[in-house]
């Protein structure tokens, strides 16, 4: 990846990392300091989050709301319920940055840190505040639930702290203030935390004369990550306009690219420029972008066409219509699937000839190609989609090893076949033998535009 990004926790791989407590995602910073990109970090306390016993979705809400708002963010940590590592956090994200994030670590109890922590490194004294404890009485009541004194110790608050009060939970969101530099607490509790950084963050985020990030997702599959940049050469031309980070998966690999500008159009103007050189020499593998997926542009190509597509699937397991139809009004297009594993199967319902699988065998170039044509026929339908190959991690020889597949596209003008040797595992294999055949069937509408 051209933003590259490191992940510590606890050992770096060289030796102890300088703060062994805690993990974090450092990201070198997107834009340059005079770009006028303000920055800020995000901390996500709790146990749970560093011991993997939870998803932690509230960093990645943050970061994509810092994002829209024109925010560079630098680092996103994870750090244990510990005193010490909590401040250590703080501190070395008040050293980098002017705006720090925290979530989690404000309920009442033994192992919630964050609020005494804070309250610790800005020298303040605790105060019940009495609004919140009004708050915390109508909570219990209508709850029919008894003022405990964990609950009662929600409405304790840093006297240093401005206090962002939480219709939507017990405990309320803290906002310290150094000089130039806000430190905010919040609930970990994803629908509180998301309520207050609304409430309370977000308008303060957009501020005038500031500048606006944009981003560009660019999709492509069927090439990998090194072929696709081998191809494209140095990426120095497309970084006089943007920032550039290759994001490879098992389905392809997507390019996303981030401008900064004084207004959105500034900036989207320069991703533009990156665009248009970028699908001057990669375009055909290019199929969407920002959140598109391929059975989306697929179906949207025979929608657009009024052609029909019918598929026969053995390695995939029906994994392709499965996507196919994944897309609302997928009806319009995708007439039936037939799941095919058997050469019984093959022969009976796709009409496969008997002496085509014993001279081939089930995974080759002609059993795709003829269950491609017999599909289509038995359906009536336009396109015909194949699929037949070893996904394994058994099954596979020397002559034809695991991740041998074969996929096919037939219609009125003939059929092509494509041969792909993918991994061992099985999993995805199947998934990326289902990609390859909607891309397939994507290169066939587009070749007859």
């Amino acid at each position: 990846m051209f933003a590259r990004q490191v992940q510590h926790s606890g050992f770096c791989g060289v030796g102890p990392c300088q703060s062994p407590g805690f993990g974090f995602w450092e990201r070198y910073p997107m834009f340059e300091k005079g770009s006028g990109a303000p920055r800020a970090e995000i901390v996500v306390v709790g146990n749970e989050v560093t011991s993997g016993l939870i998803e932690e979705r509230n960093a990645r809400y943050l970061g994509l709301r810092l994002d829209s708002a024109g925010f560079d963010v630098l680092r996103v940590t994870s750090v244990g319920d510990a005193k010490e590592e909590i401040a250590d956090a703080v501190r070395q994200a008040m050293d980098r940055v002017d705006w720090i994030i925290l979530t989690g670590g404000l309920g009442g109890t033994h192992d919630d840190l964050t609020k005494p922590v804070l309250a610790n490194l800005f020298s303040s004294g605790l105060r019940r505040d009495e609004e919140v404890y009004a708050h915390l009485e109508r909570w219990t009541l209508a709850r029919g639930r008894a003022m405990t004194g964990v609950i009662r110790s929600q409405s304790d608050v840093p006297e240093k702290a401005e206090i962002l009060f939480n219709d939507r939970g017990t405990a309320p969101g803290l906002l310290f203030r150094e000089g130039n530099k806000r430190v905010y607490a919040l609930p970990g509790v994803p629908l509180e935390m998301e309520y207050l950084f609304e409430k309370y963050i977000f308008p303060e985020l957009s501020r005038p004369g500031g500048v606006r990030i944009v981003h560009l997702l660019l999709n492509t599959t069927g090439v990998s990550e090194s072929d696709l940049w081998t191809r494209f050469g140095s990426v120095s031309p497309l970084e006089e306009w943007c920032r550039v980070a290759s994001l490879p998966s098992h389905l392809g690999v997507r390019i996303r690219l981030s401008a900064v500008g004084s207004t959105e159009s500034d900036a989207r103007g320069k991703l533009n420029r990156a665009r248009e050189m970028l699908e001057a020499v990669i375009g055909t593998w290019v199929y969407g972008y920002d959140q598109e997926t391929l059975e989306e542009v697929v179906g949207g190509m025979l929608r657009k066409k009024r052609r029909k597509v019918a598929v026969a699937e053995s390695c995939t397991g029906g994994l392709v219509a499965h996507r196919l139809t994944q897309v609302s009004g997928s009806s319009e297009y995708f007439d039936e699937g037939m799941i095919t594993y058997s050469n019984q199967a093959k022969e009976e319902r796709l009409g496969v000839p008997r002496d085509l699988l014993m001279q081939h065998g089930a995974v080759s170039r002609e059993v795709a190609m003829a269950m491609a044509e017999g599909i289509r026929k038995a359906a009536g339908a336009d396109y015909g989609v194949s699929t037949t190959g070893i996904a394994g991690p058994t099954g596979g020889s020397p002559e034809k090893p695991v991740g041998l597949t074969f996929i096919a596209v037939a219609d009125a003008n003939g059929t092509e076949c494509a041969r792909h040797v993918f991994y061992h595992d099985r999993i995805f294999n199947k998934e990326r033998a289902a990609q390859a055949a909607l891309n397939l069937l994507r290169m066939r509408l587009f070749g007859s535009e």
